[in-house]
């Protein structure tokens, strides 16, 4: 499937329906914004920022695209620096996760977000099916994709993940649990 394909079965099948979920688990009235990076785009809640409010965190509504080759090497300085102690941004056991694999063309900042250590390192039986994932995209630059967090508060953490990817004619889709 062309990414023109891809995009208009996302924005026609999916879409309405990941804003409609995110309305309903999301305790204020969000206005997400849809942001284009390169190959992917994000829906994107900045709400709690833009109102001033007290409580929530901007965070990620869903992102979808194709994979592409990196441009450049990951910025792992750059990478450790943002938000550096894990135990103060998230909780204990989560690492600073991508939407997207750096590799499959993911960039940082949206696209980071505090994901379970097993998930993301590829230590569980859930995390490996994820690691596979991810390398369907990585080794096969140009397929399709698609992650949904879904979150359980207003914070940034997501307690389930949809990811999507296209081979072939067949969406591989799994539901990952975003903790160990």
């Amino acid at each position: 499937m062309s990414p023109e394909e891809w995009e208009t079965f996302v924005r026609s099948t999916l879409v309405e329906g990941w804003l409609e979920d995110y309305d309903a688990m999301t305790p204020w009235a969000a206005e997400v914004l849809e942001i284009p990076q390169g190959p992917l785009t994000y829906l994107f809640d900045s709400t709690p920022t833009i109102s001033g409010a007290d409580s929530g965190d901007d965070r990620v509504v869903a992102v979808w695209g194709h994979s592409v080759a990196a441009e450049a090497p990951r910025e792992k300085g750059r990478q450790a620096g943002f938000i550096p102690v894990p135990e103060k941004w998230s909780h204990v056991g989560m690492d600073r996760g991508h939407f997207v694999a750096h590799a499959a063309g993911g960039g940082m900042d949206m696209n980071f977000f505090p994901q379970a250590k097993g998930l993301n390192r590829g230590t569980t039986e859930r995390g490996k099916v994820w690691k596979a994932m991810e390398r369907q995209i990585i080794e096969h630059p140009g397929t399709p994709l698609f992650v949904r967090p879904l979150y359980d508060d207003g914070s940034w953490v997501p307690t389930l993940i949809d990811y999507g990817v296209l081979i072939g004619a067949r969406l591989w889709k799994e539901r990952f649990e975003n903790r160990d």
